[in-house]
């Protein structure tokens, strides 16, 4: 079978399924990630009450694991239900609705010879390594390994993830008539970035199916580091131009990926990319393994880095997406603009004065701190919305 990206984006319908009420393949573990001298936090696969916080995020059925470079220590985001009484490592339930891409049972041709993506499955070991060869360990957690690699027929770096069949969160997807299982972090990168280079996202661009486990063969962009080493090597405080680039960035690479229909979950300096070959860093967003599909109804399973849960999820045990992903720019933003101390939500909730008065400590304009506090406002319903953020004075 041979299937490119623009089949399954046609195939895709993120409002209604008409085609498939199908359920949705969830192992019981995940895997993520932890943090700085800053050392990396781990998103989580096992469950976590929003009164303990644990170094891991959860959900239903996700994996995670980040495609970066390998300085540091990462935190982890999780892969298995969290309520807000219990956590798990785990990703979400949530599958709103939608169809998905190609087979993951068969072997299919696939039809990169640009570098742009064709997503189809293959089932053949020998293929994959025919076609690429792998190097150093970029990155490792509880239930997967990142690895660089190249694409042998145009020396391509690209990023090959090694996800267990176990913690591989799958969905069915309807593709010329015939139902195939879609691991779900391969859908949510389709969805957002199908050409390399194009997009904020990192591009996927081969993935394979095989007996034990799932590879992800992702672009790998030259000269570029994750965010939490960025931060390590500036050795504290970002200048606030420096942040304000940043932020400017990864607002319209979220407004970009809800408009897709695609709620990342897990937005953190280890599943941030800097591109530091111009003058002008640029970023890119990877590691999809906590994500899932935006939907109008509140999520009740959280999955990502728990430090990063936004605050009605511990209050009520439900969150949106536009609220969440708006509350983990705002803490990613605390840690580039304090520069030493890790953020974390449990933190924030028991010692808010403190918080606010560290932040009106911070050396930077008041338009800076203007924004950086209605981001992190308590009550989602009066929290920045993303377009807001878009449009507030400091970003312009």
């Amino acid at each position: 079978m041979n299937v490119n990206s623009s089949e399954i984006l046609h195939s895709l319908d993120f409002e209604n399924n008409s085609e498939i009420s199908g359920s949705t393949t969830e192992p019981n573990n995940g895997m993520g990630d932890c943090r700085v001298s800053r050392s990396k936090r781990k998103a989580s696969i096992k469950p976590e009450s929003p009164r303990k916080r644990q170094r891991c995020a959860s959900g239903p059925t996700e994996v995670a694991v980040e495609a970066v470079t390998a300085k540091g220590t990462k935190r982890k985001a999780s892969t298995t239900r969290e309520s807000p009484s219990k956590k798990q490592r785990g990703g979400s339930n949530d599958t709103n609705g939608c169809d998905l891409p190609p087979s993951s049972c068969g072997p299919s041709t696939s039809n990169q010879n640009n570098g742009s993506s064709s997503v189809s499955a293959r089932s053949s070991r020998a293929r994959f390594e025919a076609k690429y060869l792998q190097l150093d360990k970029l990155g490792e957690g509880g239930f997967g390994s990142v690895y660089a690699g190249y694409r042998k027929t145009d020396d391509l770096p690209v990023a090959i993830k090694h996800v267990p069949k176990a913690v591989v969160k799958s969905r069915p997807m309807v593709l010329n008539g015939k139902t195939y299982m879609v691991p779900l972090e391969m859908l949510l990168m389709v969805r957002v970035a199908h050409e390399p280079g194009e997009s904020a996202a990192v591009a996927l661009l081969d993935w394979y199916d095989l007996d034990q486990e799932v590879l992800l063969v992702m672009e790998r962009p030259a000269s570029s580091v994750d965010l939490l080493n960025y931060m390590n090597d500036i050795g504290g405080p970002m200048e606030e131009d420096q942040a304000k680039n940043i932020m400017k960035q990864l607002v319209k690479a979220a407004i970009q990926m809800h408009s897709k229909g695609v709620f990342h979950r897990d937005i953190k300096a280890e599943n941030v990319l800097i591109e530091t070959c111009s003058d002008v860093p640029r970023v890119r967003v990877i590691d999809f393994g906590c994500g899932c599909f935006v939907k109008k109804r509140s999520h009740r399973d959280f999955s990502g880095t728990s430090p990063y849960a936004p605050p009605e999820f511990s209050i009520r045990g439900k969150y949106k997406a536009g609220p969440t992903t708006v509350w983990q720019l705002g803490a990613l933003l605390y840690e580039l603009l304090e520069g030493y101390n890790q953020f974390s939500t449990t933190m924030f909730l028991r010692r808010k004065m403190q918080y606010s008065c560290e932040m009106r400590m911070l050396k930077v304009s008041r338009d800076c701190l203007e924004f950086l506090q209605m981001c992190l406002v308590l009550n989602p319903k009066e929290r920045i919305t993303l377009e807001q953020m878009q449009q507030h004075p400091w970003l312009n």
